[in-house]
């Protein structure tokens, strides 16, 4: 028993052969795409965690330079 989406039956037929073809597409590339879109989640995580560990550690040297500078000052 098919639905009935359209009054015209050509409507209605072509819909349910798109809906189909969208299925087909979608059990064909889905996997493959939702694991580009992890990787590509990841490697952002990555670069976002880089960029604060690159942000310490600047901090951290600068932190030392001042350290080293006020130990070398007369008391």
């Amino acid at each position: 028993m098919r639905k009935k989406y359209y009054e015209d039956a050509k409507e209605n037929a072509a819909f349910e052969r798109c809906a189909d073809v969208i299925t087909s597409l979608i059990l064909k590339y889905g996997p493959a795409l939702k694991r580009k879109w992890n990787l590509d989640e990841w490697i952002r995580n990555i670069q976002a965690e880089s960029l604060w560990k690159d942000i310490a550690c600047k901090r951290y040297q600068r932190y030392f330079i001042c350290m080293m500078n006020m130990k070398s000052l007369p008391v």
